[in-house]
């Protein structure tokens, strides 16, 4: 009997026969080739066996680990398998093990790595003697067996301390303990990659160290779709005199760089702006919220692409706004969400704001995700959280959490230890994403990109009405359109947004704006909110049930609030909406007339961060007249929403979303909610 030592190169699987082949050697290019057959004539404890050998090399391919294979002397069958043992008595420096992290990771590496996301290798060295020492390193990475290798060194030196040899929790919770390599982008593309050592030294010396127990994984990292967000600020006065509160960049710029470093994408594809709030302050979520879904609506209906999540930053700077999102139970990007920031630490931020982590709470909620139920939330998914006080990890070898850090905003790299830091859909402090999240937003992108770019209005047949488990109305039947109206000549689209209290049946209808090229929503025929069309002299035209998307933050005995975001199909007679719960008119809409055209459009210089345009109209807006304001920076060919449910003929652009010397078009869109009229600009350079 004959036993091979080294590491596994490749693992081929064929379930069909079934048969696995096993390269192992030091190298690619030297390496042997081994097999495992499970026959007929297996016992059901060969079976077992010969599984689990299976299993012992899967397992050592993706962590690296050295193994003994165990064959007849000629014969390449395996008989058995084994991690190789770690003498420490010859080689006192050991690498006790290695990681391969991108947000949140074990040892197994069970967690997928994604294709062209921030990548950081963490070695795990100990020394095993009396004295300790200070070490860097290199490591060598292969794409595959015919790439050159690629050089990298260690970002830090560690030191070894004796006292630490073995203690794997204590390293891994900390990043100055480990030796980090981050990985070139180019080496993180979709595919494999395998990883060795190429030296460790001594960083007083500058001797070479041999290390015992090396480790050598191949991971793969996989393709991913990239979280598309537009990230609106909201803009407020308050006070006497008023005082103006705006999201600061630091605001914009940690909430896209926390969701790119936590989220399970290589790539965040944004758009910022700051506009004004409509509501009054002190406003709540659903305000705002209700002004993302109609600005949203406009926006796919100007050629936005539907996959595309919104969210709402607002200035705790004059009060504290409490956040909210939808909570789409199927793929459904049109669910927003909005929340406060600021430059709190609450005793564990501090990086400058905390937006970032309670902006991906809340966009968390519209990935479909729920409360596990910690530190004082509703216990939506408790059943199905899978760790102890809504903890990364029940222990600490077990996940843990990597923050890879920003160096563009001289944000560290982080190590968060399993059971001190929770996930980000608790309420608890010290938050990132568990794994449980992690996958669980992934599946929901994957799903979302099936949608493909198209017109994005409204909630997609089977969406769901969102909110907590028991108010979703989860036995109806969710149907579209019986055929698609809109094609009915005479007809159009409507955008309608509206907020409601179903504990009080009370509601208001804040926006209603034609939409035309989208697509209706679908109807829930059993819902007790309902949209009735009514013509010129009350006639009714159309009832149209519509889902309402509770609010994720409502606790219990909390009145059920929500909103209601849909497009619905409108005939040419059509002059007003009512808005029913339960069979009692809530709120009411009525179109006033022809809107008013205009007439001239001019800028005026406001600051360095604003433009000023004004609007000459041939007559003054009344009644439900509004206009909306949007800007195209590709000629025309999409339009994103500045302003919605406008009144004066004065509106502020925010210069910073623009590049100097970018061109800018400007439409306005004067509507009395079913008709609109529409000018655009001449081209002009900010």
């Amino acid at each position: 009997m004959a036993v091979t030592t080294g590491f596994v190169q490749r693992l081929w699987w064929f379930s069909g026969v079934p048969f696995a082949c096993i390269w192992v050697g030091p190298t690619h290019t030297s390496a042997e080739l081994f097999f495992i057959q499970i026959t007929g004539a297996d016992s059901d404890a060969s079976v077992a066996a010969k599984r689990a050998m299976v299993n012992v090399f899967a397992h050592a391919q993706v962590t690296g680990k050295e193994v003994d294979v165990a064959h007849p002397d000629d014969s390449a069958e395996v008989t058995n398998v084994a991690t190789t043992f770690c003498d420490v008595d010859q080689d006192p420096v050991q690498l006790d093990a290695l990681e391969v992290t991108q947000a949140v990771q074990d040892l197994s590496q069970s967690v997928p790595l994604i294709a062209g996301k921030r990548t950081v290798v963490r070695l795990y060295l100990s020394r095993y003697s009396n004295v300790g020492m200070t070490v860097r390193g290199q490591i060598t990475v292969r794409r595959g067996p015919s790439d050159p290798p690629v050089t990298v060194l260690s970002l830090n030196t560690v030191v070894l301390d004796p006292a630490q040899a073995g203690n794997l929790p204590v390293k891994r919770d900390d990043a100055t303990r480990s030796l980090n390599f981050l990985l070139p982008y180019t080496s993180t593309a979709e595919g494999q990659l395998s990883i060795s050592i190429a030296s460790i030294t001594d960083a007083v010396t500058g001797g070479s160290i041999t290390v015992g127990c090396e480790r050598r994984p191949t991971v793969w990292f996989h393709a991913s779709p990239p979280l598309r967000v537009r990230v609106l600020g909201f803009r407020y006065s308050q006070g006497t005199p008023p005082v103006t509160h705006t999201p600061s960049s630091l605001d914009f710029q940690g909430l896209l760089s926390w969701l790119g470093r936590a989220f399970p994408v290589g790539q965040v594809v944004s758009s910022q702006a700051v506009i004004d709030a409509t509501a009054a302050p002190p406003f709540s979520c659903g305000d705002i919220n209700a002004q993302l879904a109609a600005i949203r609506a406009l926006d796919m209906s100007g050629g936005g692409d539907q996959r595309t999540h919104y969210y709402g930053l607002v200035s705790d700077g004059g009060f504290f706004m409490r956040g909210c999102a939808g909570v789409p139970s199927s793929p459904d990007p049109s669910a927003v969400g909005s929340g406060p920031t600021g430059p709190a630490t609450w005793g564990w931020d501090l990086d400058g704001t905390y937006g970032d982590w309670y902006g991906g709470h809340e966009l968390g909620h519209t990935f479909g995700r729920l409360h596990p139920g910690f530190c004082g939330e509703t216990q939506d998914d408790l059943n199905n959280y899978p760790f102890a006080n809504g903890q990364l990890a029940d222990f600490d070898p077990s996940f843990a959490g990597f923050d890879v850090g920003d160096p563009i905003l001289s944000f560290p790299m982080v190590a968060l230890a399993g059971t001190q830091w929770h996930d980000v859909m608790t309420y608890c402090n010290f938050q990132w994403l568990s794994v449980y999240t992690y996958q669980g937003v992934r599946r929901r992108l994957l799903a979302e990109d099936l949608l493909g770019a198209g017109s994005g209005i409204g909630p997609t047949p089977g969406a769901g009405s969102g909110g907590r488990p028991d108010e979703r109305f989860p036995d109806q039947a969710v149907t579209p359109l019986a055929e698609d109206m809109a094609e009915r000549a005479g007809e159009r689209l409507v955008s309608v947004v509206a907020t409601v209290n179903l504990t009080r049946d009370q509601g208001q209808i804040r926006y209603v704006n034609p939409v035309p090229g989208g697509q209706p929503s679908a109807l829930e025929p059993d819902s007790p909110v309902v949209l009735r069309v009514l013509g010129p002299t009350g006639e009714l035209l159309g009832n149209h049930p519509v889902g309402v998307r509770l609010n994720s933050e409502l606790a219990a005995g909390d009145d059920r609030t929500g909103l209601v975001d849909v497009v619905i199909p409108v005939g040419a007679r059509a002059t007003g909406i009512e808005l029913l719960i339960a069979g009692t008119v809530a709120d009411s809409f009525s179109a006033a007339g022809t809107p008013p055209a205009v007439r001239a459009l001019r800028t005026v210089a406001a600051d360095d961060e604003s433009l000023g345009v004004a609007l000459e109209l041939d007559r003054s807006l009344e009644g439900n007249q509004t206009f909306s304001v949007q800007v195209s920076t590709d000629q025309g060919a999409t339009w994103q929403t500045l302003g919605v449910g406008l009144r004066e003929p004065f509106f502020t652009l925010d210069r910073t979303q623009f590049r100097g010397g970018q061109e800018v078009q400007v439409r306005i869109i004067a509507t009395n909610g079913f008709t609109s009229t529409v000018v655009t600009s001449e081209t002009f350079r900010f």
